[in-house]
């Protein structure tokens, strides 16, 4: 996505977002690049004066959904990564650290379910800081609306701006349980603590959010390589089917898949190929990623001793994220989908690694269309996707009416990955059945803890891997101690950990 600044400079979304950008000016004509006009202080007096100032103020709120490390947040003193970077403390592989998809051996807290307030401190949990971003968005919210701005522009800036403050709120809702974002302008400025929110008012706020932004936003980005990375109607949809899955209100969630479905969404033909293309037809959202911001996954998963499998060649990775054999083994024998993931290599020392001589689980590359040492690839990564919407749909079907309608839309992803249809099953054994097909088809892709905590599995999911300490009040993530004792007693840890 461009901006343009005084009509002659350009710099992609993603390029600004992954620098921190706070605000930047309306540069002087473009005489020279580094001038710009510096003011002391920025109200709508100044500023939110033109579109490309709500276009800019816009671009901001982009920050949290980029694959970069990480950047400063000055008003909290402290450094936190991207979302959807590959760090281990992110968002992205948390999601999948405490599931039987994934594992490393980088944080015995988070893989033993060991962790607590105490191991869960600001410096180790970059995404609760997140929840300041949404306050930005509130106040990006409101200048837009109080602007002399024409008002088709407003509805189109603050539509974005909501599905932004959304999906933040989406995502520690998603780990924390509901939390006190400022969603209200009026308290911007209001340091007062207050108790958290219940978890249906605060779903009921992501849920207006997003339905109040999808008549001014645009349907998809797919063929507009300069927007692409906006979030648009399809991402909006997107986040209200993750939403209503959380919060099992089926109803709702087959009704959202079903306007997914409609907005000419496709499975591509090879599932190898949804990895390799940019804003392909099956992607509703990927993280666009350039050479400053890259892709960082598969450094992290090549192993240290890496040389070659079978086409790909390269330098040797990290070795830091492996598949469980027993994960790897629920593919089928001739699955494709196994296609984009190492079973055996090569070694830097001519020899070879496999499960037979040590090697400890299998390589999710994902990615295969790789082409050099790295570390990082301009590869984008892959967040939302029409797959996840049929295999959502099939849930939904099943829960509230058994498997019969769910079967038409399970087996298209099967038959994708060159496997039988599914037939015969029990509510139940779909269910069961759903659960793995999942696993198989989003493997990599941060959505495992979520499908086990929905499925009431991620604990003695954990236990039968011989995960002893992990307990039920697991399935959400402490609130940093900090949060608490700030909070004074108001603000009330989750449920079973340390107040």
């Amino acid at each position: 996505m461009k901006i343009f600044i005084s009509n002659c400079c350009k710099l992609s979304l993603h390029q600004l977002a992954l620098i921190g950008l706070i605000i930047l000016l309306p540069l002087s004509g473009c005489k020279k690049m580094l001038e710009s006009d510096i003011y002391s202080q920025l109200a709508p007096e100044n500023f939110f004066q033109t579109e490309g100032d709500a276009n800019v103020a816009l671009i901001t709120l982009y920050n949290p959904f980029t694959s970069n490390w990480g950047n400063a947040d000055p008003g909290a003193g402290s450094w936190y990564g991207a979302l959807y970077n590959a760090d281990i403390k992110s968002y992205f592989i948390r999601s999948l650290m405490t599931t039987d998809e994934l594992q490393t051996d980088w944080d015995a807290n988070l893989t033993n379910f060991t962790f607590g307030p105490s191991t869960w401190v600001d410096a180790n949990d970059p995404t609760y800081p997140k929840i300041r971003y949404v306050a930005k968005a509130t106040d990006v919210i409101n200048n837009i609306e109080k602007s002399t701005l024409d008002a088709g522009i407003k509805r189109k800036y603050i539509a974005e701006a909501k599905v932004l403050r959304a999906w933040l709120m989406y995502v520690l809702y998603d780990f924390y349980g509901p939390v006190n974002a400022k969603t209200d302008p009026a308290t911007l400025a209001d340091n007062t603590i207050t108790p958290r929110p219940d978890a249906t008012t605060y779903s009921a706020q992501i849920e207006a959010d997003l339905t109040a932004a999808l008549p001014d936003l645009s349907d998809k980005y797919n063929s507009d390589a300069t927007n692409w990375g906006r979030v648009s109607k399809g991402v909006a949809r997107m986040l209200l089917l993750k939403l209503y899955m959380h919060n099992k209100e089926w109803n709702k969630a087959e009704a959202t898949a079903k306007e997914i479905m409609t907005m000419n969404y496709s499975l591509e033909d090879n599932y190898a190929d949804i990895f390799k293309k940019k804003a392909g037809k099956e992607l509703i959202y990927a993280v666009p990623t350039n050479d400053a911001s890259p892709n960082y996954w598969i450094q992290e998963v090549l192993p240290g001793d890496f040389k070659q499998a079978g086409s790909i060649q390269r330098a040797p990775g990290w070795g830091g994220y492996y598949m469980p054999w027993s994960f790897y083994n629920k593919y089928e024998t001739n699955d494709t989908r196994k296609t984009t993931i190492i079973d055996h290599y090569t070694k830097s020392d001519g020899t070879e690694a496999n499960k037979s001589n040590g090697l400890r689980g299998a390589i999710p590359l994902k990615y295969t269309s790789i082409q050099g040492d790295g570390p990082g690839y301009a590869i984008d990564v892959v967040v939302f996707r029409y797959a996840e919407v049929l295999l959502a749909i099939a849930e939904a079907i099943n829960e509230q009416r058994g498997p019969g309608e769910a079967y038409q839309y399970v087996n298209q992803v099967r038959a994708r990955a060159g496997v039988p249809n599914f037939t015969g099953l029990t509510q139940a054994g779909m269910r069961t059945a759903l659960l793995d097909e999942r696993g198989r088809e989003l493997y990599g892709e941060g959505v495992r803890r979520q499908d086990l905590v929905r499925n009431g599995s991620l604990i003695t999911n954990a236990l039968a891997r011989g995960k002893t300490n992990a307990r039920p009040y697991q399935v959400l993530f402490p609130i940093p101690s900090a949060v608490i004792i700030e909070g004074k007693g108001i603000i009330k840890q989750n449920d079973g950990y340390p107040q």
